[in-house]
């Protein structure tokens, strides 16, 4: 019986070895398989690769050497696109809030109903709801991310909601609140502003707004929800240093950095421009002041990529830089062999055709462009760089360009691309642009919209105008606004609605 016993468990001990031989070799060939279609996917790393997003603030893309500007400001900048990935044609919303809800949320504004700028720091009363929205930065950390940002955010009060930055995504937060400056304003003056705010008394709320918080010399953050003043700093530096310390340190997971600078926009109404550590001179013209912003933006993103670039995180981290909107209209640059002036709040291409370029030596081939993506696919190209899931009830516009961005795909997944703001909305293709008013634009040899080709029976216009009428009648009805929007653009819009007044240019 005891040899009868030893021999049967001999033959399940080689059963059982057989079949873990079997399992192996299945799992061999299967991985061979799989790595074969995705031998360029960052060489299959178990370790997800760290994201740093860096967004310029109210810079066109005449103003970036690499998209074809002749101001020589942004030699930094300019190599990363050679070095990386750049967009040649990225659409996103033509000022700063509804540009960054698209960005973070991965939806365009129809979804939300914030289809106009609402400047919830500075009027309160509304701002990016975590329970409707969820951001890039809650994905990756629920994915396993660690989260952190500095620069600007300004789509909540910060005083009203202190733990908002939490509860869309990141655990550490260095930001500009972009408030009324409480130290500068009675508690009566305050309760005047809010008052008059739903008034929409634009003549009051535009002196007030002067008494905004700093954001450049001698500013004003919040640290992880705690108010902190630096008297004697410039509001960039005391980002920058955020960034770079947050590099400098050992992290046990992959990382999200969102950077949004507050440069180069102005500081108050009064003070388009500011001097920078360049020369503090205030006295200067202002072109000349604003090209100093220009070249000390592009001056921090260099240091910061050098910071990167000798740090342990150099050879897993993907960098994105883009811009969020168009310059304001009294800024001309010379680009593409003419004068390009900025068009803030509009839907022209020099209003919301943006620069975006990727940069990561070791996981992005250098050298490529791709033609077309708009700020709705960077949340999805996130998730997928980051193999983080997408819930399947969330709804989004946005479509991936990780294939591109790792060298898989020469074009990235569009054919064309969507913008909105207020209720007008314009779709675009490689070439051709149509308004949803009837507009029509050959925008590759009509950059300034002049000659519409709306009333054209050539064949090409004719098709054009049709394909993208399909992409404009394939989208919903906007959402209603989640509340009353507030800002500058829209209390004109009420004015001139009740005075029947023609359109202004807004200094929102």
């Amino acid at each position: 019986m005891k040899n009868e016993n030893a021999k049967g468990s001999l033959m399940c001990h080689f059963y059982l070895r057989l079949q873990r031989w079997f399992l192996i070799v299945s799992v061999w060939l299967v991985g061979g398989v799989e790595t074969g279609a995705c031998r360029a996917r960052e060489s299959e790393s178990p370790v997800p690769p760290n994201l740093v997003f860096i967004l310029l603030d109210n810079l066109g893309q005449e103003w970036l050497g690499c998209y074809g500007s002749e101001e020589g400001l942004t030699p930094n900048i300019d190599r990363l696109a050679r070095q990386g990935l750049r967009v040649e044609h990225c659409y996103t919303p033509p000022i700063c809030g509804p540009s960054r809800i698209t960005a973070l949320t991965g939806r365009y504004l129809l979804r939300s109903g914030m289809v106009m700028h609402h400047d919830a720091a500075l009027y309160s009363g509304g701002g990016l709801n975590p329970v409707r929205e969820k951001t890039f930065a809650r994905l990756l950390r629920d994915g396993g991310y660690h989260t952190a940002i500095t620069g600007k955010w300004q789509i909540n009060n910060l005083y009203d909601e202190p733990g908002v930055l939490k509860q869309h995504g990141f655990e550490e937060s260095l930001v500009w609140p972009g408030s009324i400056d409480r130290d500068k304003v009675t508690d009566e003056e305050f309760f005047r502003f809010q008052r008059l705010v739903e008034a929409a008394d634009t003549e009051f709320t535009s002196r007030f707004i002067s008494n905004i918080e700093n954001r450049y010399w001698d500013p004003v953050f919040h640290r992880n929800g705690q108010r902190e003043v630096h008297p004697g700093k410039f509001g960039p530096d005391v980002s920058q240093e955020f960034a770079r310390e947050f590099l400098r340190r050992p992290h046990d997971r992959p990382f999200l950095l969102y950077y949004p600078m507050v440069l180069t926009h102005g500081d108050t109404f009064l003070h388009p421009v500011v001097p920078t550590p360049l020369n503090r001179d205030p006295n200067r013209p202002h072109q000349e002041m604003f090209r100093d912003m220009v070249r000390y933006a592009d001056l921090l993103i260099g240091d910061f990529l050098r910071e990167l670039e000798d740090s342990d995180h150099a050879r897993r981290t993907i960098v994105f830089i883009a811009t969020d909107n168009g310059t304001e209209k009294h800024r001309v640059a010379r680009a593409r062999g003419r004068e390009i002036r900025g068009d803030l709040y509009q839907l022209t291409e020099a209003g919301s055709d943006v620069g975006l370029l990727v940069y990561a030596p070791g996981l992005v081939p250098g050298g490529r462009t791709i033609p077309l993506a708009d700020f709705s696919d960077l949340l999805p190209t996130f998730c997928e760089l980051a193999r983080v899931p997408i819930p399947r009830d969330l709804k989004l516009d946005g479509r991936s360009f990780a294939d591109a961005v790792l060298g898989n795909s020469a074009s990235g997944p569009r054919e064309w691309i969507f913008n909105q703001y207020g209720p007008m909305r314009v779709a675009r293709n490689h070439r051709y642009k149509l308004y949803s008013d009837g507009r029509c634009y050959d925008v590759l040899q009509d950059f300034d919209e002049a000659h519409d080709l709306g009333p054209s029976q050539l064949p090409e216009h004719v098709a054009a105008r049709a394909e993208l009428q399909s992409v404009l009648d394939s989208l919903p009805p906007d959402a209603p606004p989640p509340f009353p929007l507030r800002s500058q653009t829209a209390f004109q819009r009420i004015q001139r609605e009740r005075e029947q007044l023609p359109p202004v240019n807004s200094r929102d």
